[in-house]
This record gives structure tokens, sequence and C-alpha cells, in this order.
């Protein structure tokens, strides 16, 4: 009777263990699919992005998910620097162009995308979502979305300059055969709108309205007696300009749009904001002019003061100054995105948001080349020797 019973507990422990074991199968088979659905959605969608892999992954395990701190990426593993090198932030990507190949980074520094393209001689222009990178002599404009690319355009003339608004519409500027200089417009998919030639004068730089429906060119007339810019506003379907703005003995380096259908030009004097009239709104003129760039909301730019210290200054659209931050004596160049500004000092970055409030400070051993906010919560900072993703929050 002991023996019988001592049988059907063996019996009922190899049922419990079949059974665990079975469970446990299971479950591993459900954890496998999960991942496997959520890679196969990810793939359909076109968008690379391993963080969210990994954080099904970290889930489902229960890994910790802290994001990671600053992470630097040895530069010889990218670029090894050169006139062929260029770098094009877009959103939470950074495009880095080495003349044989684009490769895209995300904001931790991973590289998602790669497509072997040749690029010698390096053009380029981003916003928020759509990123240009051109070669000049080869006269061909790649346009990508995330880590798309949506389209190819093919030019006639040595490029010389690119813009892309907030919308996502492009002007291209290039040499032409026939004329001093053309202008093409173009939709966010890379469809030509249409294009303009220029013949008395020399286009310097163009820009589509926030409209979308219209656009201003900067042109320079020279003749025996000095030089004048002559800003030209026009929409896509006129033949002619709709009003121009002529500014004697003055170049404009700096154009784009802005609110509305208003424009900002810009030069070592000043900031200056034009109407859809082409009548002067506002200026700021007050120092010599470092750079400028439009944040969330307004504009920041820096200048150097009469005692030669680097003035920040934060001001709405209107030209109203909301906060000026001074500090150091020399300024590398100024990144916006979104409601984030980046001051690059050389070997310090001071991170502000739009109201002028200091985010986050930066120190480097090296001369930093330049610095992109990645989205809003990275940044990368570019030296010689590295690339450095830096968490903002």
């Amino acid at each position: 009777m002991a023996e019988k019973t001592n049988k059907q507990k063996n019996s009922v422990n190899k049922d419990n263990k079949a059974r665990n074991a079975f469970s446990f199968i299971f479950l591993v088979c459900v954890v496998f699919i999960i991942a496997l659905l959520t890679v196969i959605s990810v793939l359909k969608s076109g968008q690379y992005d391993f963080s969210r892999i990994q954080s099904v992954i970290a889930l489902v395990t229960k890994e910790n998910q802290d994001q990671p701190g600053d992470k630097v990426t040895n530069l010889s593993t990218v670029v090894s620097g050169g006139s062929s090198y260029a770098y094009v932030p877009c959103g939470r990507y950074l495009y880095v162009s080495s003349g044989q190949d684009i490769t895209v980074y995300d904001a931790t520094g991973q590289a998602v995308h790669k497509e072997i393209i040749e690029i010698t001689e390096p053009v380029t222009a981003y916003n928020a979502e759509i990123a240009l990178i051109g070669d000049r002599n080869d006269k061909i404009v790649y346009i990508y979305k995330g880590l798309k690319r949506i389209a190819s355009l093919e030019l006639k003339g040595t490029i010389r300059h690119m813009t892309v608004n907030d919308d996502g519409y492009i002007s291209i500027l290039c040499d032409d055969t026939d004329a001093y200089s053309k202008v093409s417009f173009y939709s966010p998919s890379g469809k030509k709108i249409c294009e303009i030639s220029k013949w008395g004068s020399i286009a310097v730089n163009a820009t589509v309205l926030s409209s979308n429906k219209e656009y201003v060119i900067n042109s320079v007339k020279i003749s025996g007696t000095g030089f004048e810019s002559n800003l030209e506003f026009s929409d896509f379907l006129a033949d002619t300009a709709d009003a121009g703005h002529i500014a004697p003995d003055t170049l404009f380096s700096v154009l784009f749009s802005l609110n509305g259908s208003a424009v900002l030009a810009g030069n070592e004097e000043g900031i200056y904001s034009f109407d859809r009239n082409a009548s002067l709104a506002w200026k700021a003129e007050p120092g010599k002019m470092i750079g400028v760039s439009s944040i969330k909301n307004g504009l920041v730019y820096a200048y150097y003061n009469n005692e030669g210290t680097c003035t920040v200054a934060f001001s709405d659209y209107q030209g109203n100054i909301l906060h000026e931050y001074t500090y150091g004596t020399n300024i590398g160049n100024i990144r916006t995105y979104d409601d984030i500004a980046a001051i690059n000092y050389g070997r310090e970055v001071i991170f502000f948001n739009t109201d002028g409030t200091i985010l986050k400070r930066y120190s480097s051993k090296s001369d930093i080349l330049d610095i992109y906010p990645l989205g809003r919560t990275h940044a990368v900072s570019i030296t010689e020797i590295d690339m450095t993703y830096i968490k903002l929050y």
C-alpha cells in the first residue's frame, strides 16, 4: 500500500514538473513574440529607433532603464576631419557626411542608419524634421526625414546656398549659365514649385516665408559707385517681385523667415525685421553682431558690447528684449532647437531656455568646433578628436 502511495506521489511530482516546464516555455515564447512584433512594427514604420526595442527588453527583463549620462564617441570611429565632412542635426538625429558615406546617429551616439553616398563639397540646411545634404560640384541634394531619404534633387548649376523653413519648404540658390544666378523652390516632398533667374544682380540667399506661399530673395547689385542689397518679396505665382527694399552699401549675410510674412535679415551691424511689404518693422544695432538664430516664440542673438564682452540677448518676434546674459569674450556659434539655445564659448557651452534662464553648463578640454541640440533631451559637442553626447534632462 505504501509502495502504491509513493508511486502516486512520484507521478504527481512529474506532472507538476511538466506543467512548470510548459509554463516556462510558454512564457519565453510570449516574450519572444512580443519582442518580434515590436521589431517588425519599428522596421515597417521606417524609424530604426533601436532605443524603443531596448526599452521593451528592459521592461520584460526588469533591467535598469535610466537614461545614460554624457557619452564620448571617439571621432576617429566616425570621421577624421577635413573639408569634405559635414554635420547636420535634425530633430534627435545627427547626420554625419564623411565624404564617402552618410551615417545617422541617435541622441545617445548609436549609429542607426548608413548610406554609401560620396559627397566631396558638402552644403547643408535643416529644420526640426528635414535635413538637406548636397554636393556643390556634383549638383545634387538629398532630402532626409527621420531615417528615410525622401527625395534627391538634381541641379544644373553649382550650389551656393540652401534653406528650409519650419514647414519644410526649400530654397536652393545655384550659379546659372544664362544668368548671374538662379533660385529654385521646392515643396517638403521635393517637388519643384518654381525657379527665379537673376540677370541684373547676384542672389546671395533666399527663403520661403512661413505662409509657404511667398518667398524673399536677397540679391546684390554692383555698380561703379558702390553696391546695394535688394530684398525682393513675391509669391510663387507672380512673374515679378511684388515688393522690394533697397539698402545702399549694405550686405545681408543672414536671412530667414519669422512668424507670419516677416523676414529677418542681418549682418555685423545689426539685425533687421521686414514685413511682407518690404518695410522695416524694427531693427537692433546693439554692437558688433556675432550670430543670430530663431528660438521658440522669438530670437536669440549675440554681440560684443563696448567693453568687448559677449552679450546674449533673448527677444520676441517684435524685437523686445526679454533677457540678456553677459559672459566671456568670444562665441563660436549659436545653435537652437525648439525652446533650447546652445551658446558655444569655445571650451564651454551654456544651454539656455527660451526665457534666458540657464539650463546646463558643459565644459570641454578641447576646443568645441560646434554644438548641436538633438531634440530637447540631448546635445552633441564636436571637437577635432571626439563627439560628446550630453544629457540635458
